[in-house]
């Protein structure tokens, strides 16, 4: 009783917020653009056009979800959603008048909206974890290796997890029943599917928040439709090639954004070609044979970000932690992803897309393949500039873990998931640890116990 009254309270204070920033907008469109308060229901439409644009934004950078970031994550999605749903209405209003708005108004708008919803935020965050404190939770392990490394990663969220019980799924089945029954979350890691079959269930009747380290097969399903046999109810998996009209407005929209942010950026490029250029004398320019669709080759183009001796002993390899091979400037545009801004020339010629898997360098992407066979899945459709592995992991995720991304989208392809994952890719821009590089002493992501597993790195 007393979480679901915390629960109410949690839901006004966010609508609270919701209004407040639409009401501060209405407040500043009648202060500093008179010429665009029309007739009452006129003001009522642009009200809605601007709620909708906020809902539009919110659910993009799950500006909403609570308790599913850290107040500085929060802060950027709030950030973020803010300034795109204001200047789609600036737009929107500049259009009604058919002239260019001054943009004074609304960068004072926008300020006003950030004053008012930093501490409104920090606030609706601390109410969330005084209403819902940090979970007992126990951790079901099949690998112990891996069990640890993961207990590190819940661990970090001290505020959403305390795990109280680590356990082999070699325990007696009484004792992790009555663990479950002591916890509020349950994490299940590499455990044979016969062992946690009977778990889940228990977890299922006692209203346990179930995490399952998911198998290839187990994405899959994840992405399964349902058909109905008869009256019998069937998961379908059918192949994720995209219809023709998919496909075809995929290759307008890549052609039509490319050439956009190419005439946008032209200066930027510019000015960056010039300061590689002046910090080495060395082509600012970097090719490299990447793998697209269906295991094709083709040349990546990229602003070189290292040393142009980064790789004289022959041996591929990724970037790893504080690489000594980067330059100065390599190291901001790496940051920032301008040394990506090349490959828009790769997505004109249909060699990529914008969004999709990364491509990987064929001796990299062999080595993944030894260990993960499946890996090549992934070349299913064409590589990408961005794509659910870097919105949702990082240039050091493991392999296996960037498949099961790349699956999902690739199995539930469409233009809004495109849409909304270019529109997510702002959000990360911001995010220093998704640029963050691999073990030193590594060449590729995969893991070390991996790599003992199958006798050494190959």
């Amino acid at each position: 009783m007393e979480q679901r009254t915390g629960n109410i309270w949690l839901f006004a204070a966010k609508t609270a917020l919701f209004f407040a920033i639409i009401g501060v907008f209405f407040i500043g469109q009648f202060i500093f653009y008179r010429q665009t308060i029309f007739f009452f229901w006129g003001n009522v439409i642009v009200i809605l056009l601007y709620t909708a644009n906020l809902l539009f934004t919110g659910k993009v950078y799950n500006a909403f979800n609570f308790g599913s970031m850290d107040v500085k994550e929060l802060l950027l999605s709030w950030g973020l959603c803010l300034f795109i749903a204001n200047v789609l209405q600036y737009l929107m209003l500049s259009l009604i008048r058919e002239m260019l708005l001054p943009v004074t108004g609304f960068l004072l708008i926008l300020l006003t909206q950030a004053v008012l919803t930093v501490p409104m935020i920090i606030l609706i965050d601390r109410l969330y974890y005084r209403i819902h404190p940090a979970h007992k939770a126990i951790i079901i392990y099949g690998d112990e290796d891996r069990a640890y490394e993961y207990r590190n990663l819940i661990e970090s969220h001290r505020r959403k997890f305390e795990i109280c019980w680590i356990a082999p799924q070699s325990s007696p089945q009484a004792n992790l029943l009555r663990f479950i029954e002591g916890s509020d979350s349950v994490f299940f890691l590499d455990v044979n599917e016969r062992i946690r079959e009977p778990l889940l269930e228990h977890c299922f009747k006692h209203g346990k928040r179930t995490y399952i380290m998911p198998t290839f097969s187990n994405v899959l399903i994840n992405t399964a439709g349902i058909s109905w046999i008869s009256n019998t109810p069937m998961l379908l998996l059918e192949d994720p090639e995209p219809d023709v009209g998919t496909r075809f407005i995929k290759r307008v929209m890549d052609i039509t954004l490319s050439l956009l942010a190419l005439l946008m950026f032209s200066w930027l490029m510019l000015i960056i070609w010039i300061l590689i250029r002046l910090n080495d004398n060395h082509p600012a320019i970097y090719k490299q044979v990447r793998v697209t669709k269906g295991g094709r080759q083709f040349t990546l183009l990229k602003f070189r970000s290292m040393r142009p001796d980064a790789e004289d002993d022959g041996i591929p390899r990724l970037t790893a932690k504080d690489d000594k091979r980067i330059t100065p400037i390599g190291r901001f545009i790496r940051k920032t992803r301008i040394d990506e801004f090349p490959q828009l020339l790769n997505v004109l010629s249909g060699a990529m897309s914008l969004v999709g898997p990364r491509p990987e360098r064929p001796e990299i992407a062999k080595q993944y393949e030894e260990i993960y066979p499946n890996f090549s899945f992934r070349t299913k459709v064409k590589a990408g500039m961005t794509g659910f592995a870097q919105i949702y992991g990082r240039y050091n995720t493991a392999p296996e873990e960037k498949l099961f991304l790349d699956i999902m989208y690739i199995e539930k392809m469409s233009i809004w998931q495109d849409i909304k994952l270019l529109l997510q890719t702002l959000k990360i821009v911001f995010k220093t640890s998704s640029t963050e590089g691999i073990e030193k002493n590594s060449t590729t992501a995969i893991r070390n116990t991996e790599k003992e597993d199958r006798g050494g790195d190959s």
